[in-house]
């Protein structure tokens, strides 16, 4: 009998030990955007909450037509690994909020394709663990 309760609290440590190593985890994310008009610019923002155990090293974020070779091929961590970084702020216990922002020009809104655009978001943390969510918010673009 005590042999089994040393082998139960031995995994249940095992359990927590595991569960304190998890990957970052997102939530809340959404995306907005507004068209220029005119002289005025409009922007792209993104905002997601992460949550990592070890702390959030970085968000990189990504924005990508869904008519696009990306939809065909698969969007990988590789792929992101030159994208834009968000500016992340601790928001509570173990979770940050970052946020992503971009100034768009006449001339980026007319070269862009028009349509359903997704934001996709590589979160590490600390301990190196990473989350990808390649569809992590919708847009449109008109």
């Amino acid at each position: 009998m005590t042999a089994g309760v040393v082998v139960l609290g031995g995994a249940g440590a095992f359990a927590r030990a595991h569960a304190g190593e998890q990957p970052p985890s997102l939530a809340h994310s959404t995306a907005r955007y507004t068209a220029p008009d005119g002289d005025r610019a409009g922007s792209l923002t993104f905002t997601t909450d992460v949550r990592a155990s070890s702390d959030v090293r970085s968000v990189k974020v990504l924005a990508w037509p869904a008519n696009s070779s990306l939809a065909k091929k698969g969007l990988t961590a590789k792929d992101m690994a030159a994208a834009e970084s968000a500016d992340c702020k601790p928001s509570g216990e173990d979770t940050e909020r970052c946020t992503y922002t971009v100034v768009v020009t006449g001339a980026d809104a007319d070269g862009s394709p028009r349509g359903l655009w997704h934001m996709a978001v590589l979160a590490t943390a600390e301990g190196g663990h990473t989350t990808l969510d390649t569809k992590a918010a919708d847009f449109t673009v008109e």
